[in-house]
């Protein structure tokens, strides 16, 4: 069972080839929108009647606490499969207490993209790579006076502050904080260090170099990256595709991320689980490593789905672009840590947000902010954990 009708048509090319090679083994692939995924996964889960494999993001804990993934330790060792072949952060991204629950589909990064075409038409020098936070808002102020001396309209930066993972969790990860604490106890949003991220975006929209958050929650960045009217935008890799196809996309360059006390990339992506109740573990087995494997990993860069997380074949990724240099994802993925989860994630997450909009909405201040943020986060860990007793 998957969830992207995108993705979908790209998968019954995969699952084909793998019947092919596993003629005794019949898949049907259930394709179940996002909208109606966890709802219809937790009724199946709940009645012993799960699809044998299906995907699974950073809500993984959830299902472990549940018993509903099964364990895939034994299956890897007895296929002697070498871990170190899948990027180490993904591995751990799927792994909970020291048990794989899930093997990586693929993964997704950010990186900042810029449009030449502006740069050049008010004289900025492109950014250069290994810039720091202070270089990239220097850029940003440049492109603003030379923006505004000439009378243009465009921004010199967009962010989609609405979503965590292309915006601010990024900049907290390069704070060095973790969000929480190895053994799910605690959050180290409580740092002081946690006010900064936060602080810069709100300093960026008072400085003219970020749109204001009224824009920003009425126009989604990466449109007004498309549209021109932008510079630069930090930008997930999910949305590569809509780079190659811009109609200027001959002239966007990609960089990594400026460095702020460490330049790691919080990397997201999906996996593949087993469900504890399969009566054809040993063929759900036999898909879960075809599909986690070299073959699956090629086909889907190939058709720009993911970025492999299969290392060896991460070069299939970067010559499918037409226009973008698509090797600056990799590149990025090589400072990656694993996305922060916790068990009680889907909460946390609303919190962080919602307090977030707070913040870029002037409603409160950042220390404001970030402080209730702070304390109703750390509440949501301790009701969870206090459940789990």
């Amino acid at each position: 069972m998957l969830w992207d009708e995108v993705q979908s048509p790209v998968f019954e090319t995969i699952i084909g080839k793998f019947m092919e090679a596993n003629p005794d083994i019949e898949v049907e692939l259930q394709l179940t929108p996002w909208n109606q995924y966890w709802t219809k996964l937790d009724a199946a889960a709940g009645a012993g009647t799960a699809p044998d494999v299906f995907w699974m993001n950073v809500f993984m804990p959830k299902y472990t606490d549940a018993g509903i993934l099964e364990p895939l330790d034994s299956y890897i060792e007895k296929d002697g499969l070498d871990k170190s072949a899948w990027v180490p952060a993904m591995m751990e991204l799927y792994s909970d207490k020291g048990v794989q629950y899930g093997m990586p589909k693929g993964m997704d990064v950010v990186v900042v993209a810029y449009n030449k075409g502006i740069f050049d038409k008010y004289g900025v020098e492109y950014p250069k790579e290994g810039w720091t936070w202070d270089e990239f808002v220097a850029k940003g102020a440049e492109l603003r006076d030379k923006i505004a001396e000439k009378g243009g309209e465009e921004y010199p930066l967009a962010m989609e502050i609405d979503e965590p993972q292309p915006s601010y969790l990024q900049l907290l990860v390069q704070e060095g904080l973790k969000i929480y604490s190895d053994d799910g106890l605690t959050t180290d949003l409580n740092d002081p260090k946690a006010v900064k991220p936060f602080a810069d975006i709100v300093k960026l929209m008072d400085d003219k170099i970020l749109p204001e958050y009224k824009i920003l929650s009425d126009t989604k960045a990466t449109d007004l990256f498309i549209s021109e009217k932008a510079a630069m935008l930090y930008v997930g890799s999910w949305k590569s595709s809509v780079l190659d196809n811009a109609s200027f996309a001959k002239n966007i360059g990609l960089i990594p991320m400026p460095t702020r006390e460490n330049n790691h990339c919080a990397l997201g992506g999906i996996s593949y689980s087993m469900s504890a109740s399969s009566k054809n573990k040993e063929a759900a087995w036999k898909l879960i490593s075809y599909l986690s494997g070299p073959e699956s990993n090629r086909i889907q860069a190939e058709a720009r789905i993911e970025i492999p997380a299969y290392i060896a074949v991460q070069d299939a990724y970067g010559p499918t672009f037409q226009n973008i240099d698509g090797s600056i994802f990799i590149e990025q993925s090589k400072s990656a840590v694993k996305y922060p989860v916790h068990r009680a994630i889907a909460t946390t997450t609303q919190i962080i947000s919602d307090n977030a909009a707070a913040i870029f909405s002037r409603t409160v201040t950042p220390e404001e902010g970030v402080a209730k943020m702070a304390k109703e986060v750390q509440a949501a860990i301790d009701e969870y954990n206090a459940t789990m007793k």
